[in-house]
């Protein structure tokens, strides 16, 4: 095979260039995460879970009509009549088959593809026959030790359909997740947090996965609270040993490709696409 090299440089380029979100968004439960998705101003299809169910009428207080709320485990399953729960797998097997509905979101309009969130995934995951024959021993028994590995890949299934949407599409992507604060100033703001998400490794694959990361709180002054996307903090995750010792630590902050953010913004995503798209 002759390589390409001008179109491998021409295909980097275009990636590097690319104005559009990759967005994992954390916050604590009830910063606004869900809010702030409406804040895009742009057509969403805003996918859920039951556990979120609050999600779609939050986000629908900024984005109004433009959010476009499925759920991705309760509904009516291909050939039924009937809404239902859908079981772990058939969650899966929904949510992947939206996900690669590229015609059908180009012909709605649709210019975010976002999924609410990633800690009620994680237990859906948990749940599934799939992540349960994955964690077998060849005597099928179950081991604790594959349970990490058996998550990561699931979850960054959905990842890669996520971006390989993004790129079909054109859409901004986002991500939600659970932050766990462990410390606060006297303003609200987060001094120090670490992802809702089980286990070390999950962690790490997770936040690997998304080339933007934002931090959501609520803070407060002069008897005013607001919403802020915040990016002094480092997040961090810890991996101890069963004594007790810290193996790896995990550190990040808040970042979005080819901006510098400033210490604290109001938690609105249309200005963030503003500054993406003018950089």
């Amino acid at each position: 095979m002759n390589f390409d090299f001008a179109a491998a440089k021409a295909s980097a380029l275009t990636s590097l260039k690319s104005p559009l979100l990759e967005l994992l968004l954390l916050g604590p439960s009830g910063a606004g995460k869900s809010y702030c998705i409406g804040t895009s101003k742009l057509k969403t299809l805003y996918i859920y879970f039951q556990r979120e169910t609050h999600g779609p009428k939050t986000a629908a207080v900024e984005g109004k009509g433009d959010i476009v709320p499925i759920c991705a485990d309760h509904g009516i399953w291909p050939g039924e009549k009937v809404a239902r729960a859908f079981t772990a797998d058939e969650t899966l097997q929904y949510l992947n088959a939206l996900l690669i509905s590229y015609d059908w979101i180009k012909s709605e309009g649709y210019k975010v593809v976002a999924l609410d969130g990633i800690a009620a995934l994680e237990t859906i995951v948990k749940e599934s026959a799939i992540w349960k024959k994955k964690c077998l021993t060849t005597k099928n028994t179950h081991n604790t030790f594959k349970e990490s590995e058996a998550t990561q890949e699931i979850l960054g299934q959905v990842a890669n359909c996520m971006k390989a949407v993004q790129r079909e599409c054109q859409v901004h992507i986002i991500a939600t997740a659970i932050l766990d604060v462990k410390d606060i100033d006297s303003y609200g703001g987060i001094t120090e947090a670490a992802p809702k998400l089980q286990g070390y490794g999950v962690c790490e694959a997770v936040v690997a996965n998304f080339g933007d990361i934002l931090v959501i709180g609520r803070m407060s002054r002069n008897n005013e609270a607001k919403w802020k996307f915040q990016s002094l903090m480092d997040v961090k995750k810890v991996s101890k040993d069963e004594n007790g010792v810290i193996k790896k630590i995990l550190n990040f902050s808040p970042r979005v490709s080819g901006i510098v953010l400033p210490p604290i913004m109001d938690a609105d995503l249309s200005q963030i696409i503003t500054l993406k798209e003018s950089r």
